[in-house]
């Protein structure tokens, strides 16, 4: 229970990036979680947010529900919006030091939340607001260093053709910092409800600009896992 806890603590602490991106934010990072009891998650979550602490916390966060992800064995992810890497560094140092902080930690490991991976990036590609989308499709891929440049030019190159002709929301490519021993980089798009974004993918599949970006990229990347993903609420930054 006591390595539990401390997993759980390091996950929610992760700290401060030291490379020459440092400010080039906003900066995402994803907490996966295999969830028993999602009411408590969300109840120890408000909890948190309506505290004193909660409402110095430098970030916004969003819990998402993984409604289909293959194998993998989280049901949720939590992910958080830096801004900058100072105020990563200030929610590790509310969630080591401040009560409230500490208390919701042991709140989620007595809910059963089971830390599973994190990941922490930015998105070189990041179009329309994707806060205003509450579903979204997101796949998860290795792009080797080599391609990564031609692989980005690529994929927003085949969106802003597709948007032409199809009315999309938001979309984008995330690349990882840190925690990528699984995939390099996400992308992810966008809607307001599952059959919406059903006919924007139905639509995108469809169109030639995305048979012509397969042909282009097809030896690039290396896709690890396609999910669907729905928000069930989002705490904002106070």
């Amino acid at each position: 229970m006591k390595y539990v806890f401390m997993l759980l603590a390091g996950i929610f602490s992760a700290s401060v990036l030291a490379d020459n991106h440092e400010e080039n934010g906003p900066y995402y990072a994803f907490y996966h979680l295999q969830v028993a009891n999602p009411a408590a998650l969300v109840e120890s979550m408000d909890r948190f947010w309506a505290s004193d602490c909660g409402k110095q916390y430098p970030a916004d966060v969003a819990l998402s529900q993984e409604i289909f992800n293959g194998g993998y064995p989280s049901t949720h992810f939590v992910i958080n919006t830096f801004q900058n890497s100072t105020d990563q560094a200030k929610a590790a140092e509310i969630l080591r030091s401040c009560p409230t902080g500490i208390k919701f930690l042991q709140e989620l490991q007595a809910a059963g939340a089971v830390p599973t991976t994190q990941y922490m990036g930015f998105a070189p590609i990041d179009v329309n607001d994707w806060t205003q989308d509450s579903t979204f499709s997101k796949f998860d891929i290795i792009v080797e260093p080599q391609n990564q440049a031609a692989y980005a030019a690529a994929y927003a190159e085949m969106m802003q053709t597709v948007a032409k002709d199809v009315e999309l929301r938001s979309y984008g490519l995330g690349a990882i910092y840190f925690g990528r021993d699984q995939f390099t980089h996400w992308v992810w798009t966008g809607a307001s409800s599952i059959p919406e974004l059903t006919a924007i993918s139905n639509q995108l599949l469809a169109h030639p600009a995305f048979a012509k970006f397969n042909a282009k990229v097809g030896g690039m990347r290396t896709v690890v896992n396609t999910s669907q993903v729905q928000v069930l609420k989002g705490w904002a930054k106070q």
